[in-house]
């Protein structure tokens, strides 16, 4: 029972150990598309591929490294505020996704909503490796509390749907 007990800590520990070591490798890559600024844009607006057009609009924006794509933001401003969703990939693989939704101020006094001024309603980060989900984090409320969704199926499938999208305007 001790040994099986000691075998079973030890393989937990070397996937924990591995996984923030993932983890740290994404971190890094994502710091390395940020401050590159060599890569090339391509930006799409609103009709060009929103199927319906929200309240305020959208844009889906590639960033392109030797003609691969290596990051994609989606932005979709809504009657109550904005949504950011930025896909990040390496080797033409998905390994991060950060979420961020921020909703208009509600002024009490005059009982309007106030456009100019946003608060964090949601934000969440996602960390794939070899098309697995090894870990997220989050805070605030968002649709995968609804237990039918699932972000680990739920980001490749839009991440999918980015890349495509964008390389209908990349020039070959």
């Amino acid at each position: 029972m001790n040994k099986t007990m000691c075998l079973l800590a030890c393989i937990l520990l070397t996937a924990m150990t591995v996984a923030a070591q993932n983890k740290a490798s994404i971190r890094e890559a994502v710091g390395q598309i940020n401050r590159d600024s060599t890569l090339k844009q391509v930006s799409l607006m609103n009709e060009d591929w929103m199927k319906e057009m929200s309240d305020g609009g959208g844009s889906l924006t590639g960033y392109y490294k030797n003609k691969l794509l290596v990051k994609a933001v989606r932005w979709i401003g809504y009657s109550s505020g904005v949504e950011v969703v930025e896909f990040y990939f390496k080797n033409n693989e998905l390994i991060f996704v950060y979420e961020q939704s921020d909703v208009f101020y509600y002024d009490e006094k005059k009982g309007a909503l106030r456009t100019d001024s946003l608060e964090r309603n949601f934000e969440g980060r996602y960390y794939f490796f070899r098309k697995k989900m090894i870990d997220n984090t989050t805070l605030g409320h968002n649709r995968f509390e609804d237990d039918t969704l699932d972000p680990e199926k739920v980001w490749p499938k839009e991440a999918a749907t980015c890349r495509r999208l964008l390389a209908r305007r990349v020039p070959r």
